[in-house]
């Protein structure tokens, strides 16, 4: 009978170290809403964010369902927001927060899609024929 009373007064003592206390404040966040350039929501992906001129994050996780970050700026204005996905899209820009309202972001560069894809396509031709050279040169 001791032992299961000393077993259970250890467990108590475990289960108290494990508690978390959660306390609710009435404030006002700034939200940031992350797509990708097809309207999707950036949903789900890693981010950090860096008050400025910290090399360390004053807020890291993940996006919400609806690509939405909400922080609290605590009176700092400017912030660095790098967010990421596993697939290689991201964003690294700063943003600017003024009394927990989103007030200027840095524009993005908008590359036209038409242009991306020539790009890309001119890319591929481009070292098609470098390959094919480098043939031609080796077979003579």
């Amino acid at each position: 009978m001791k032992r299961l009373l000393a077993a259970g007064l250890f467990a108590a003592g475990v289960v108290m170290a494990h508690e978390v206390q959660v306390d609710t404040a009435g404030t006002t966040a700034t939200v940031l809403t992350l797509r990708y350039a097809d309207g999707q929501p950036f949903a789900f992906e890693a981010y950090e964010l860096y008050p400025a001129g910290s090399e360390t994050p004053g807020q890291v996780g993940r996006t919400d369902a609806a690509g939405r970050i909400a922080f609290v700026a605590d009176g700092r204005t400017e912030w660095r927001l790098k967010a990421w996905s596993g697939d290689g899209h991201g964003v690294d820009r700063p943003v600017s927060a003024i009394s927990g309202e989103l007030a200027v972001t840095a524009p993005a560069a908008e590359t036209p899609r038409a242009a991306l894809w020539l790009g890309g396509l001119g890319t591929i031709f481009g070292l098609f024929g470098l390959w094919q050279l480098y043939l031609g040169r080796k077979r003579r």
